[in-house]
């Protein structure tokens, strides 16, 4: 998984994190249709999508602080009491601007998965 800012005219820079930047735009799309219509081949044409690092502020001082998980993108964790996920390891990826999950992008996923936070046990790594 790689982090991309997509930019729509008219709007600043949305963080996102994908396989391929076809999947961060086409995940940019589903927000921008949330709140305007617009095919996919006009939204082409009205953003733009780079490759990036995750910012400054990761989007997990809301797990950190409410849940005590130290929690930092980079890490590598292992995904527990989640039924079928459980026992799959993966890295901590950017979740976007804020979030009450984490996210780990694990092997044979398209996306990264969100999981509780009381669901993953911290292997090892962090940080940018």
């Amino acid at each position: 998984m790689k982090t991309y800012a997509v930019t729509v005219d008219g709007f600043g820079d949305k963080i996102y994190t994908a396989v391929t930047p076809g999947k961060a735009r086409a995940e940019a799309w589903r927000d921008f249709t949330s709140a305007f219509e617009c095919t996919f081949r006009e939204f082409l044409n009205i953003s733009a999508v780079r490759r990036c690092g995750a910012p400054a502020d990761d989007g997990y001082a809301y797990v950190r602080r409410n849940y005590g998980v130290p929690v930092k993108v980079g890490q590598t964790v292992k995904i527990i009491n989640e039924g079928r996920i459980s026992g799959t390891t993966g890295v901590v990826v950017y979740p976007g601007e804020s979030t009450a999950y984490v996210h780990v992008a694990c092997d044979g996923y398209d996306g990264p998965l969100r999981v509780h936070p009381m669901s993953i046990e911290i292997i090892s790594g962090g940080g940018q």
